[in-house]
Parts: C-alpha cells; sequence; structure tokens
C-alpha cells in the first residue's frame, strides 16, 4: 500500500510535449464524482492523475453514512455509471451499503487504487501563477497542474445550535458518525429533523420498536415512491438481460429529469400531479392531530423531496411520538420544547443534515494575488457554469454553485460536469495553455441567465432550504437537466482568459 501511495502522489507536475504538455490534475475525494474525473481523464489520455481521500476508502457519502434505513432518493437503476450499469440491485431505491459495495467495485475494476492517496485530507491549496501547490493533513506536499473539488455536497455534518447542549449526559451523535453496533433497545431515543435522512431513521427505528421521540421542526411533503425489493426471479432477468436495467434506469431519468425537474422550475402539469400525489398521501394519515402536525407550511418540492410510502405509517405506531413544539434548550435529562416540556432521553440522534454549500470547505484554496475563495466569496457565493471560478486559474468544481442539485441524480449531472473538465483540460494541453479562468463578465452573464428563471421556480413560494444562498436566493441549477448540459457540452474558449 506505501508503494502504491508513494507512486500516486510523487509523479511529475507535467511534462512538456513540444508546445503540448502532458499536465498532472489532482482530484479531492474518492466519492462517486471524484471516481468517475479519473476514469474519464484516463480514457481521455490524461492519465497523470491522482485522488486525495480523506479516509480509507472510497464511496464518500455512501462510506460515511451507515445509519439504520440509509438508501438512495434516486431509482438504483438511474443511480449509477451510464459506462457502468449495476443489474444486481435488490430494492428500487438503493440501499446504502448496496451502493457502497458498487463504488468499491468501480475503483477495483478500473484499477483507480493505484492512483488514490488515502488518508490525506487536504487542507490547503496554493497558485503560484502557474501551478497548484496542494498540503495534506499527513505531511504529503504535491505540485499539479490542475485541481479539481469533487468534495460532494454532503460531507460537513450540520448541527442545530440547542442551548445547554454540552450539559446533557447521555449519547449524542450525527447520523453521519452512526456509532457502529450501539444498541437502542430499551432506550429513549430523540431523533431531530425530518428530512430525507430524518425520515429514513425514523422509519426504521419505528420498526425496530425502539422508544422514539421524533422532533419534527418544520414537516416536509413525502412522495409516495414505495422502495419495492425486487424478487430473486426478476433479479435474475435483469442479470441475464441488462438491457431491461438499463431501460429502467432510462425511464426513471426521464421521470425524474421531465417530471420532477419541471414541477420545480415552472407552474404545469407536472407540478400539479407531484403535490397532488404528496398531499394524497398525506390525507391517507388517519389521526388527524397526526396529520396536522405532519403537515408542511410551504409547497410541495420547495425543498427536496422526501420518497417514502413507510414514514407516515412509521411514526403513527404507539412507540412513537411526534413533537413539532420547537426545542429551546437542553438539559442534562434531555430536551425543553417550547411548551416547558422536558423530553427525558437516553440518545440524541441528529439527522440535521449538512453543510451543503460548503463546497470545498474548510480546504484553504487561495490564488497568486493571495486572495482565498472564501473571501472571494465573501459576499456573493458563484462559478459560471457552476464549475469555473474567476480569478482561480486550473481549479474546477463539480456540484458548485447553481449546479443541478434537486431532485436529480447526482452521478447523471456530475457526468456531464467532468466531460466538461476533460474537455478544458484536453484543450490546455494540446495547445499549451498553462492557465485557464473564468471571466468575471462570463460569470454574470451565466449568474443572470440563471436568475432570470427564478421567477418561475417553486423556490420563490416562501420556503427556506438547503441550496439558499448569502442573499436568500436558492444557488440551483434554474433549467432543465437538458438544458445544463447543453451549456456545458462545448466549452466557449472566449469566456476564459488563457496564458501560455
Amino acid at each position: 500500500m506505501q508503494n502504491r501511495v508513494s507512486n500516486a502522489a510523487s509523479q511529475n507536475a507535467s511534462e512538456p510535449v513540444g508546445s503540448a504538455y502532458r499536465p498532472r490534475t489532482a482530484i479531492i475525494g474518492a466519492g462517486a464524482a471524484g471516481m468517475l474525473q479519473a476514469i474519464k481523464l484516463r480514457e481521455a489520455g490524461l492519465d497523470n492523475v491522482v485522488i486525495y481521500e480523506k479516509a480509507n476508502e472510497v464511496g464518500g457519502t455512501w462510506r460515511e453514512n451507515r445509519y439504520p434505513g440509509i438508501a438512495c432518493d434516486v431509482p438504483a437503476h438511474h443511480y449509477n455509471y451510464s459506462f457502468e450499469h449495476n443489474p444486481g440491485w435488490s430494492h428500487r431505491l438503493a440501499l446504502g451499503p448496496e451502493i457502497q459495495s458498487y463504488m468499491k467495485k468501480v475503483a477495483d475494476k478500473y484499477d483507480l487504487r493505484r492512483s488514490i492517496v488515502f488518508g490525506a485530507k487536504v487542507t490547503s491549496a496554493v497558485f503560484d501563477g502557474r501551478q497548484w501547490h496542494i498540503e495534506t493533513s499527513n505531511g504529503i506536499r504535491d505540485t499539479v497542474d490542475f485541481l479539481v473539488a469533487a468534495t460532494g455536497p454532503l460531507h460537513i455534518p450540520a448541527f442545530p445550535n440547542i442551548p445547554g447542549l454540552e450539559e446533557y449526559k447521555g449519547i449524542k451523535f450525527h447520523t453521519a458518525e452512526w456509532i457502529d453496533g450501539i444498541d437502542l433497545s430499551g432506550k429513549r431515543v430523540g431523533v431531530i429533523g425530518s428530512g430525507s435522512t430524518g425520515t429514513q431513521v425514523i422509519s426504521a427505528l419505528a420498526e425496530q420498536g425502539v422508544n422514539l421521540k421524533a422532533f419534527i421542526r418544520t414537516p416536509q411533503w413525502v412522495f409516495p415512491l414505495p422502495n419495492r425489493k425486487f424478487g430473486k426471479l426478476e433479479r435474475a432477468i435483469v442479470s441475464a438481460f441488462p438491457f431491461i436495467g438499463r431501460m429502467t434506469g432510462n425511464f426513471y431519468g426521464w421521470f425524474f429529469e421531465h417530471v420532477f425537474a419541471e414541477a420545480v422550475i415552472k407552474n404545469g402539469w407536472q407540478r400539479k400531479f407531484l403535490s397532488s400525489m404528496c398531499r394524497w398521501q398525506l390525507g391517507r394519515v388517519k389521526d388527524p392531530v397526526l396529520r396536522e402536525k405532519l403537515t408542511p407550511s410551504d409547497a410541495p418540492l420547495c425543498k427536496r423531496m422526501v420518497m417514502s410510502t413507510a414514514f407516515y405509517p412509521a411514526v403513527a405506531r404507539p412507540n412513537v411520538e411526534v413533537v413539532r413544539d420547537g426545542i429551546v434548550r437542553a438539559t442534562e435529562k434531555g430536551l425543553v420544547d417550547q411548551t416547558g416540556r422536558l423530553h427525558e432521553l437516553d440518545i440524541i440522534i441528529f439527522a440535521t443534515g449538512f453543510h451543503a454549500r460548503a463546497y470545498h470547505r474548510p480546504i484553504a484554496v487561495t490564488n497568486a494575488q493571495g486572495v482565498t475563495l472564501d473571501d472571494a466569496w465573501k459576499d456573493q457565493t458563484g462559478a459560471h457554469l457552476s464549475v469555473h471560478v474567476p480569478g482561480f486559474p486550473n481549479f474546477m468544481l463539480i456540484g458548485g454553485p447553481h449546479s443541478p442539485r434537486g431532485n436529480f441524480s447526482a452521478i447523471a449531472y456530475s457526468e456531464a460536469i467532468v466531460d466538461h473538465i476533460v474537455k478544458v483540460i484536453r484543450h490546455c494541453a494540446e495547445n499549451g495553455i498553462h492557465a485557464i479562468e473564468a471571466r468575471p463578465e462570463a460569470l454574470a452573464k451565466f449568474r443572470e441567465h440563471v436568475m432570470s428563471a427564478i421567477p418561475q421556480t417553486v423556490w420563490t413560494t416562501g420556503c427556506t432550504n438547503w441550496y439558499m444562498d448569502e442573499q436568500g436566493m436558492p444557488e440551483n441549477w434554474t433549467g432543465t437537466p437538458d438544458e445544463y448540459r447543453a451549456i456545458l457540452r462545448e466549452p466557449n474558449y472566449d469566456e476564459f482568459l488563457l496564458s501560455t
């Protein structure tokens, strides 16, 4: 292992070949996007690549999250690389361990491990006008030509600001930091949060008979998509005839991109259909008091849609209490709500999501003028095409500001971004261009295009969500996935400053 790590981190930064050169590219993160970027760079002949991964295994969010009930909220046959379909999914919505297994198999099949430096958390990256100088937590220093941040939106856990939480004497942890083997039987457990993670955890623990209190500050709409388990015969048929799985994935891709996506960005039959389905499912909750507790105040689709048919039956079980009164403080015994009621708890589980707008953070990224990316984004976050930041040459983001982060497959939109980045790096390598950065006016035009469509989106109906920017505006792509792929397909180099 040590030899492989040393080789991955010690190649020359770039090797000139006439006016062209062989660039070295560093990718931060060995999750789905980072692995995809490495595969596509190699296919393009840009094989001088290294991936720095903070953990000791690939998989990103699917490695980190191991809580009960974890599953993807995108149908399984649509949640794999387009060139590496997995016919063996066991459920319509793939379970977390299955996705992690898939990621490990891809890493092995494409021999990615020889290019990955595990246990190396990138702490800083400084551009000298021509190349990036990287430092990691374990003392590695590397010089590369291009730097790609594939850190993903779900890697820094978010915690609620509850006064007195440090006084609490019981066990407390975030779902992304699940304690393996923890025994919840006979314990009084509180789960805070009701997004996708919260609904999955609550549903799983409720079914296990755990004495559970679900603290729900803001109820969310739940779309009735059953996580059906595929039978043995069904799986055997798909394995024998993989085109069936691909056709299934194509159908779900069409549904998510032409129904969910268009429902979010414009008012039409798609929005009416999805909204009616959510309201229909909520209406099936028989207890009127519970139904009132679970009724959101905002419009369906304003937040990322939760996919489940198990959640409402779960919270109706006698071992579960839904608490809508907000938490005001913690004591050594538990949590106190707005009515002054003390909820005594042995364990508190935070299903409170992530800092989804952290992007590259906490890595200190500094340009040749000594300006950090945090400083550049102090007033407004932005990246041209969601990928390129003016003032930061040769630095690119996968899933940056204004990328399609609604109810879509992250893998699907990452493939468009990765292909774009490959074209940019190859263009630079073939033409002897050692620095490329987006023009500020190009970013301004891109942002204007995105913002012009916001009034038609569901995000203006009065909700808050995890993709709002500093000005309270949604930091998402406001067009269709097809439109996003179109703007990335052929880079317009007039929108960039190029230096040889």
